[in-house]
């Protein structure tokens, strides 16, 4: 059994490779894409390996699928605990790859919960939904200083629902040109969120 530290970056990553009794069998770095991952399996040579990564943002996750796939048993890492499991068995000052492969042949990686692929693409979703229900409100924010700006207030009970947006359309030759531009601009965003909303709940069903 082979065990792989990797010390992920944007960029680059940085691996070593330990066997059982902790010596050093290959040391590489590798970019952070594709390519990266075939060139640290080329490493490997086939063997018996598990990995290591910390979770840090969303770096990890396509080396971590890469090797996944490719059978390689992989473990995710909380840096901040690892880093402090490292320092009082090891004595580093620096969790980096030579050190995430001894935590992970010594059994002492704090685990970080990887989430399968299913439930990280409904998170997607969610965090997709919300981004564009975070710009929705802040176009009608925009378009209720227009209005306010003019004293202009609907009657209706729904200024963005169906009658409030034909008034909010209607509205001509009380507002300066640019004003009147900007205005139009925000009416079209708020046409193209909702369509986009329109289709999230469809990817949703």
């Amino acid at each position: 059994m082979w065990y792989i530290g990797i010390d992920v970056h944007k960029k680059m990553c940085n691996a070593c490779i330990k066997d059982l009794e902790g010596n050093i069998q290959k040391e590489l770095e590798f970019p952070n894409k594709s390519t990266g991952t075939d060139k640290l399996l080329e490493a490997i040579e086939g063997r018996e390996a598990k990995a290591v990564i910390e979770s840090t943002g969303n770096m990890w996750l396509r080396l971590y699928l890469g090797l996944e796939e490719a059978g390689v048993g992989v473990v995710l890492a909380n840096p901040k605990k690892t880093k402090a499991i490292a320092e009082a068995k090891l004595k580093n000052d620096k969790v980096d790859a030579r050190t995430l492969a001894d935590l992970l042949r010594a059994k002492l990686i704090a685990h970080c919960y990887a989430a399968p692929e299913s439930v990280r693409e409904l998170r997607g979703l969610v965090r997709h939904r919300i981004s564009i229900t975070r710009d929705m409100t802040r176009v009608k924010n925009r378009i209720h200083a227009i209005l306010d700006k003019y004293e202009l207030e609907s009657k209706g009970t729904d200024l963005f629902g169906k009658a409030g947006m034909m008034w909010l359309r209607g509205i001509t030759c009380k507002l300066t040109e640019l004003d009147q531009f900007i205005f139009d601009a925000e009416l079209r965003h708020i046409e193209t969120l909702k369509g986009l909303i329109k289709d999230f709940e469809w990817k949703r069903e």
